[in-house]
Order: C-alpha cells, then structure tokens, then sequence
C-alpha cells in the first residue's frame, strides 16, 4: 500500500536524519542544522501524508515481527486512531523544524548541536512508533525511550542547577506512572499469557470486574501522570521551561498527547465494557485539573512556566470531553460517545497549534532579550512586530477567541455537556452542566492570562534594560511559528478540512458510524444532534467579523480625517513618564492572587500534603524492614529457600 510505504520511508528519513546531524556536525555546526532539518522535514511530510490518506481510506497497516513468548509478536499497528496521532507529531514537527534551524544558530551553536539533532530525530521517531505499538513489551521500550530522550533536552544545560532538578522530578514521576503501566500490563500477561495487545482485547470480556477497576486505576495513575493530571502534574511546570524552547513546544504540544491515545486505547480497547463512574472520575479529575492549571497559569511571572500551567490546563480540557464520552459510553448513548471523542480530539489538535505557536513566540523572545521574567519586558511590540503578531494568534487562539481554532473545540465541548440531558442519571445531569460552568470560568481566568502576558511583554515600554536592545528573529524561526498561526485560523474557520479525519479516528475507537443528522459539519454549519440541539456556522463568524472590521476601520478614516490630530505626551501629574508607572503583571494578578492566596504556591501545597506523607511513609517501612537485612549469609540462604519453597507452592495451586 502507498502509505505503508510512505510511512517506512519516513522511518528511514527520521534515522538517516539522526545520523547525517551527528556526521555533519564534525565538518560544521551550521550545515548540520540545515541538513538534518532538511531531512526531518521530509521524513514528517511523508508520514503526515501517510497517515492523511488512512484517516480518509480507514485502512489499517500492520507490520510484524515475530517474537519468541511470552513476549509475542512485536507489531506495529496503525488504525486511524494511531493515524490521527501520527498525524498532529508529523505536522507540528515541520514547523518546530523549520523553526529550530535558526533558533539552534542563535542559541546553541556553543554546544553539540549534532548531539542534538540526533536525539531530535529519535524523539519524533519515537513518539510516532509508541501510538503505533500493539505489543507491551515494544510500548514499555518505545514509552521509555520517548521518556529518556526528552529528560536529556531537560537536562542539556549542564551548568543550571534548576534544569537538573526539574531533570530528576520528571524523571522521578514519569517512572512512577511507567511503573503502574508495567503493573496493569503484566496482570493483562497473566491472563492472556502473551504481551500482545490483541491478546489483552480477546481476554477483557473475561476479567473479574473488580480487576478492571484496579487496571484502569493504574492506567489512570500511568497515563495521568504524562498528561499533568493533577496531583500529578508537578513535573510539567519544572520539566518544560528547562527544555530548549522548540522541544517545549513538542513536548507540550505532542508528546503528552500520547497519554490521551495511552487511555483512548486502553480503555476502550481492553476494558469495556466498563461502569459509568470510570467516566465521572476522569471527568472529576479533569476539570480540576483545567481549573487550577490556569489559576496557576494565572499568577506565574516566568513566561515558559506560565505556559507550561496552560498545558496542564488544556490538558485537563481534552480529558473532559473524554471523560463525558466514557459515561455516555457506558449508557450506550454510542453516538454521543463518538461526539465526545471527536470533541476531545479536536481540542488536542488546536492545543498542538497554538501552544506549540506561543512555545516558539516564548523561544524567540528569550533568545533576544535572554529573561523569561515577564517583569522585566515591554514595548517588544515595535521590535518584534511579527513575533508580536504571532503570539497575538496563539493569545486568541487559546481564550477561545473567534474566528480562532480554541473557540470551535471549546464550543464543541459545551453543547456536549449540555447534551446529557439524555442520560438517565441524575448525578450525571448535575454534574455536567457544573462543569460546563466551571469550564465557561476557566475560560475568564485563561482570557485574564493571556491579557497580561501580551501585555507585560510587548505593550507599554521596557521594564528593564533586556528587551531595549530586542530584535526580530530570524526569517527561519518567523517561518516556524507563522505556519501554525495560519493553522489557527485556517481551522477556525474552515472546520469542515478537518472534521472527516476526527471522525474517522473516533469510530475506531467507539466502532460506530455517526449519522449524518446528528453530526453534520461543512465549510457553512456544524450541527450537532437529529433535532438540531446546536448549530454554528464558522464561516459566517469569519465574515462576519471581516465586515464590521472592515467598516469600523473605515468609519474610523472618515471621521479621524475631520478631525484635527494633537500629539503630545501623557499627562502624568507633570512627570515625564517611565516605565516604574506602568502596571506591572504582578500587579495585574494580585486580585486572583489574593482570591486563591491558598493555592499561591502550587508545589509546596502537593508536596506538603501528597508526596511528603508518601515519601516519610516509605521510609518509615524502610526502617522496620530493615532488621532483615542482618548481614548474616546463613539467613540470607534461608530466605531464598523459604522464597523458592513458596514459589513452588504458588506454581502447584
């Protein structure tokens, strides 16, 4: 097949690319760069196109290599669900490619960049291979090389005290949820007696209910904790600010993802049937998480933490919608579920777009002004007009603004909670319009965000001596973020491009067409439900807009060209104003500050409560077992044969 091909010689692209970085690199740094960008380039357009054409032909690849058991055979599957992830790794590494061209000369050229562009290539690589896994013991190994590579990217600035311990805790916490993965697969071992996935789906009908439970508490705990589901989210602000800024945009924009299709796999593959409280807590977990990412989000200074909270925010988003589809779901509302999941999908594309986008705008203005302190910015928007620009989109985007992106994925997840009126639950009809409330103020508080960050960077004048001297960035890193800018508001607009694949992904993992009269979407309307609960038109919204755009700008000529113009200072009780009279973005935060003065220090509040009584609990067991470890080599040999004499015992039974 054509996009078999396609996608084994995008494997073969990501590989060579790997190895002409790292080769180019001793004859010189900027030819490594370009080259292997070049390469990478090509390599992501090939399986982007490749995974295009099985999200709209529905067909499956399945490439195989036997193994000895009771490992199985190690396949790589791609449906269109695997697809449709493929599809957001590959086209958002274009642009960070294209992108990471001049931010790599600008910032690293003291460094290895060939070491770099190996370890680029490779992560894309991985990423990919981990959605297309269908052995566990090939996704444990993929899941943990995606892990090991992006802690190097945390790591690489050997000299920051800061960037080794947000190392450690991403590491501490990302083995932590491998750890419950590895637990969850080997109990699916068990009962199978392979690691294929295909052997855990034919063995899920048959699993004591309460062992289901169990296991999708430990996918939970596994996946929730890539995601930066709260509690377990205090790698993400750590771990992301410490990265090369165009590896904060994959790792924000793709690389967590992979804990959506972690659970959208699982869940539905291997363990439905299931009770419709698995859904309400998702759903529980994932509003909390939307509403105290961007809380925090809200009162951060440093611009790549800010973004980080943000993920966690977002994140929390597209987990709502995946949670409402568990319970309709489970009330075999199946088309609803379906609409669920698109939603849910759909929102994980624009979060790719435009965080992405406002990771690379973060990149270029530190790499200027080399601060991430946004106290210490301003007037950036006559320097930098275009990356101004660009972050504007991405701000807009985000606060679900039209004609932008976030808006029809938002909305889109509003009519769905609105929609579960159908469910004969009246827990579930409380509680998904609570949601819907505590979405709508989330929503406020992410607007208030992005205020004040594209204000505190590039409104008013310099704070600080850093951002005078700014520039614009170079033609390759204005390239990289202009092209998801333009996505934005390509897919805001024109939904229609897009909707077919999200419904193709989500009847893979529902199993159950949508009718056309309960889901209809076209470059005019989308509209949701036989009755016509909800209907939009984005193309309307954008012309709309463009009009009495149009005519207030051309009032404004009109009535501004009779009236006579006056340029002087602003007053400022006779002071020549500077920049102390500005408002700060401390200042613009101290009301929600002061509102959730209890939750100002996110991590010592976790740490506190969570994880410390976790870790003195495990020393304190640490302590009474210790008497065990006597030094004594007789005991030691007793031990072992009290152990093999149990093991035989559990072998008999």
């Amino acid at each position: 097949m054509n996009e078999a091909i396609l996608l084994q010689f995008s494997f073969l692209l990501f590989i060579f690319g790997a190895i002409s970085a790292l080769t180019l690199n001793f004859f010189s740094k900027k030819l490594s760069i370009v080259c292997s960008s070049v390469i990478g380039i090509i390599g992501s357009s090939l399986s982007l196109i490749s995974s295009i054409l099985i999200l709209l032909h529905k067909s499956k690849l399945v490439f195989s290599l036997y193994f000895i058991k009771p490992i199985g055979p190690l396949e790589l599957i791609v449906d269109p669900l695997a697809a449709f992830f493929i599809l957001l790794i590959s086209m958002l590494s274009i642009p960070v490619l294209i992108y990471s061209i001049g931010y790599l000369q600008a910032e690293y050229m003291e460094k290895n960049v060939g070491v770099l562009g190996v370890l680029y290539h490779l992560f894309i690589l991985s990423m990919i291979l981990v959605v297309c896994a269908a052995n566990a013991f090939l996704f444990l190994f993929l899941w943990e090389l995606m892990t090991l590579i992006s802690f190097v990217f945390v790591i690489s600035d050997t000299k920051s005290i800061e960037s080794q311990k947000a190392g450690f805790i991403y590491l501490l916490m990302t083995h932590i949820g491998l750890a419950f993965l590895l637990f969850a697969f080997l109990i699916f071992a068990k009962y199978s007696g392979s690691f294929s996935f295909s052997s855990f789906q034919s063995v899920s009908h048959g699993l004591p209910n309460n062992l289901k439970s169990i296991l999708f508490i430990f996918m939970l705990i596994g996946f929730g904790t890539k995601a930066g589901l709260i509690p377990l989210h205090i790698w993400l602000p750590e771990a992301h600010p410490a990265a090369p800024s165009h590896i904060s945009a994959l790792m924000s924009g793709v690389m967590i993802k992979t804990a959506v299709y972690g659970l959208l796999r699982f869940v539905f593959d291997f363990l439905s049937p299931f009770p419709y409280w698995w859904g309400l807590t998702l759903a529980v977990f994932a509003i909390i998480t939307a509403m105290l990412g961007i809380i925090y989000a809200s009162l951060e200074n440093d611009l790549k933490r800010m973004l980080a909270f943000s993920s966690i925010e977002n994140m929390g988003i597209i987990l709502l919608p995946l949670g409402i589809g568990m319970i309709f779901f489970a009330f075999d509302q199946k088309e609803l579920a379906s609409l669920c999941i698109i939603a849910s999908l759909f929102h994980s594309l624009n979060h790719s777009l435009f965080k992405s986008l406002l990771f690379m705008c973060a990149g270029s203005v530190i790499s200027v002004t080399h601060t991430r302190n946004m106290e210490k910015l301003g007037g950036l928007i006559k320097l930098m007009p275009q990356t101004s620009m660009f972050f504007l989109v991405g701000a807009l985007a985000i606060s679900a603004f039209p004609p932008f992106n976030g808006f029809l994925s938002e909305w889109l997840i509003y009519q769905i909670l609105f929609s579960s009126f159908q469910i004969h639950s009246q827990a579930v009809k409380i509680f998904a319009p609570v949601c819907g409330a505590l979405l709508g103020f989330t929503g406020a508080i992410c607007a208030a965000t992005f205020v004040k960050a594209f204000s505190s960077i590039f409104s008013a004048m310099p704070r600080s001596h850093q951002p005078v001297h700014a520039h614009e960035v170079s033609l390759s890193m204005r390239l990289g973020m202009g092209i998801p800018a333009v996505f934005c508001l390509f897919v805001g607009i024109a939904p229609f491009a897009i909707m077919p694949l999200l419904q193709s992904a989500s009847e893979a993992v529902i199993h159950t067409n949508i009718k056309s009269n309960s889901f209809f979407a076209n470059n005019l309307l989308i509209n949701l439900g036989a009755n016509h609960f909800a209907a939009l038109s984005p193309g309307l919204i954008f012309a709309l807009l463009v009009f009495f755009f149009t005519m207030f700008y051309f009032l404004c000529k009109m009535v501004g060209n009779k009236m006579p113009i006056r340029k002087d200072e602003t007053w400022s009780c006779g002071v020549t104003p500077k920049a102390e009279f500005e408002h700060t973005p401390t200042g613009y935060s101290q009301p929600f500050g002061v509102i959730f003065r209890e939750l100002y220090t996110p991590e010592s509040f976790y740490y506190k409560y969570i994880y410390l009584p976790v870790v003195n609990g495990l020393i304190n067991i640490s302590h009474r077992v210790k008497p065990i470890q006597s030094g004594n080599l007789q005991l030691y040999l007793a031990y072992i044969f009290i152990t093999l004499i149990l093991c035989l015992v559990w072998l008999r039974l």
